[in-house]
């Protein structure tokens, strides 16, 4: 399968959208299928989670959870993957969701880049 990454992103909730402090990382690719696979990571308690989902090919949406699992489920647009900024909604199977900012991530420059 040939996968399409769309990048690392910082998560924050949308009253604390500071990013240099965050702790939640996201990272996805995307399949010419539309399923989505990445990696969630927690660096406060040093805890990964491989994420799964799929992109609605009529609403463009994309949505992604737990590998396993039901809840919770991570949802926005797929343009919004393709910014550097962008708003996502958490839901929880109580029926609550959540407003969240993912921030694109710089990839790290190469280290030849770096000695020229």
């Amino acid at each position: 399968m040939e996968w399409l990454p769309l990048g690392v992103f910082a998560l924050t909730d949308s009253e604390d959208s500071d990013v240099e402090n965050a702790t939640l990382f996201l990272q996805l690719a995307v399949s010419k299928e539309g399923i989505i696979a990445g990696t969630f990571q927690n660096t406060a308690t040093d805890k990964t989670i491989e994420v799964e989902g799929m992109v609605d090919q009529d609403s463009q949406r994309a949505a992604w959870g737990p590998v396993g699992e039901e809840w919770p489920i991570m949802e926005t647009g797929i343009y919004n993957l393709t910014e550097n900024e962008s708003g996502a909604l958490l839901h929880f199977s109580e029926g609550q969701s959540q407003q969240w900012t993912m921030v694109r991530l710089d990839e790290p420059e190469s280290q030849s880049s770096s000695k020229q």
